[in-house]
């Protein structure tokens, strides 16, 4: 498969990693990976320059506040104009229906947000304060980590590299290998190897993001009658055009 020039549109840095492998396989066959990342303080700028360097993904960041953001013009056309600018055949973001109960700050504004600059992209909209850059139709939409998936991309190629991505975010992981309850602290001890002798929340946080991923990413092929061992799933907007029904 030829690669192509897909836009991820990722509220947090994570978004980067659990879209990965798809960015990473794009990279990979000769496409260009590119990731818009909205929200990303001093630190997680540096962790997430490490993880884009691992999937071969370009990088840049819209300087958004999660805690004041809105669909306003403004906002609008920082986006339209991501857009216009690298003119992608396939753009990612988050679910819509997964974001709307989602508690982290920004998500539920990002999301129409990025919806509506995504279809004023393609139209003949702020021309004049855009100039040269013309209206560009995005032809496939799909959502990361959707909560009703209809396709899984097989990643067992880039498992290596997507994980390393994920050691890279070293704040995150600091967070996910934080104290936690005497029940959950048992859980982990069972669940991975070695947990009593991890001593750094850095360790412990890798370590159990590392299980947390494994789970995730298995599932699809594990407890379905599906031809993968470890996927990633989208949710296509839309439907698939098709010249003929594929096996």
């Amino acid at each position: 498969m030829d690669g192509k020039r897909i836009l991820l549109l990722g509220a947090y840095s994570m978004e980067v990693v659990e879209c990965g492998g798809v960015l990473c396989k794009n990279a990979r066959a000769g496409g260009i990976s590119h990731a818009a990342i909205l929200f990303a303080g001093e630190q997680m700028r540096r962790d997430l320059s490490r993880c884009a360097d691992i999937l071969g993904v370009s990088l840049e960041f819209l300087d958004m506040d999660a805690g004041t953001v809105l669909p306003t013009r403004e906002e609008k056309l920082r986006l339209v104009e991501t857009i216009r600018r690298f003119r992608p055949d396939i753009i990612l973001t988050q679910d819509p229906d997964h974001c709307a109960g989602d508690l982290d700050p920004g998500r539920r504004p990002v999301m129409s947000l990025v919806l509506e600059a995504v279809a004023l992209a393609g139209r003949p909209y702020a021309l004049d304060e855009l100039s040269g850059l013309e209206p560009c139709p995005c032809p496939a939409i799909y959502y990361i980590t959707p909560d009703h998936p209809n396709c899984l991309v097989d990643i067992q190629d880039v498992w290596d590299e997507k994980c390393a991505a994920m050691d890279a975010l070293e704040t995150q992981l600091i967070h996910f290998g934080g104290p936690c309850s005497p029940e959950e602290e048992a859980l982990r001890a069972r669940l991975v190897p070695g947990w009593a002798e991890l001593s750094t929340p850095l360790e412990r946080g890798r370590a159990w993001k590392r299980a947390m991923d494994l789970a995730y990413y298995l599932y699809p092929g594990a407890t379905g009658h599906y031809h993968t061992t470890l996927a990633e799933q989208y949710r296509r907007e839309g439907c698939f055009e098709l010249d003929r029904l594929p096996v």
